[in-house]
């Protein structure tokens, strides 16, 4: 019987991950999904779609990314970062009237849908299969969980050279590429003290939103010299907060998202229910 639900969560998982992965390739064809970046509804939809295909990966593998009892550390690393993402949007220059949005309450919208699907397509990828993969490997110990951290965070920055490709800048790509690794950390940081891939979704979400608000919806100037100041506390207040968390990793901690055989046989996406804590459970 336990065999015949891990097989089943595999198979769903495999189900979802074809699907997604077909879906896109019909609604390209169609010309309703893109890769072209210049194209944003139809971006979303390929991302749509990707996510879909990574969330059957994470099914697959049997890794369930979701927070059960939340250590104090796992929610102080969820807030800590959610703070960084908020701050990200120019609020200073905002209110002070030297930034505006101009943009109506529907491109408003549709933009803070498009940030919506740019977190949960990206977390699912970095955070929710390659970071998992990695840390089943190598994350037995505390040094390994913060290298596992390390590793796919540069490979979530690195991914952001392909914007050369569409015709970005060299100087552009590579400060992208460096924030990206910075916040593909934090991101990793959050997920393996809080186990909430949904946390890092969110918080991702929201860091694009405020980021591009004002440049592709508004006018104005967005680095004042008291934003600037504000962004430098915060940041400053971020990485040493993140610096202390580190410390605070345990491969105990993360055993619940990792073990494949006893997380497939709580069900499809491997995950029990929280009331009964799982076979998974708590290892702290």
């Amino acid at each position: 019987m336990k065999k015949d639900k891990r097989i089943d969560a595999s198979r769903a998982g495999l189900v979802l991950a074809i699907s997604g992965a077909v879906l896109l390739a019909v609604l390209t064809a169609c010309g309703a999904a893109s890769f072209d970046g210049t194209s944003g509804a139809r971006l979303t939809v390929t991302r749509a779609c990707g996510s879909v295909s990574f969330i059957g990966i994470i099914m697959y593998f049997g890794y369930c990314p979701r927070a059960r009892k939340v250590s104090a550390w796992g929610a102080a690393s969820a807030a800590a970062a959610l703070a960084v993402a908020v701050n990200n949007m120019p609020i200073l220059p905002l209110l002070s009237g030297e930034a505006r949005v101009t943009a109506g309450a529907a491109e408003i919208a549709g933009y803070a849908v498009e940030s919506f699907f740019v977190g949960l397509f990206e977390e699912t990828a970095f955070r929710g299969v390659l970071l998992l993969a990695v840390a089943e490997r190598f994350g037995r110990t505390k040094k390994g969980l913060f290298l596992s951290a390390v590793v796919t965070s540069a490979a979530f920055g690195a991914s952001h050279l392909f914007n050369l490709l569409g015709g970005a800048g060299v100087g552009a790509t590579l400060l992208q590429v460096s924030y990206s690794f910075l916040i593909g950390g934090m991101c990793s940081l959050v997920l393996l003290l809080s186990g909430s891939l949904a946390a890092c979704v969110v918080i991702h979400a929201v860091y694009d939103f405020g980021g591009y608000l004002v440049p592709r919806l508004g006018e104005g100037t967005v680095w004042t010299v008291p934003e600037v100041a504000l962004t430098a506390a915060v940041g400053t207040a971020a990485l040493v907060f993140f610096l202390a968390a580190a410390r605070k990793l345990s491969p105990g901690d993360v055993g619940h998202m990792l073990k494949r055989e006893e997380n497939a046989e709580q069900g499809p996406g491997g995950c029990g229910d929280e009331r009964d804590g799982g076979k998974g459970g708590e290892n702290r």
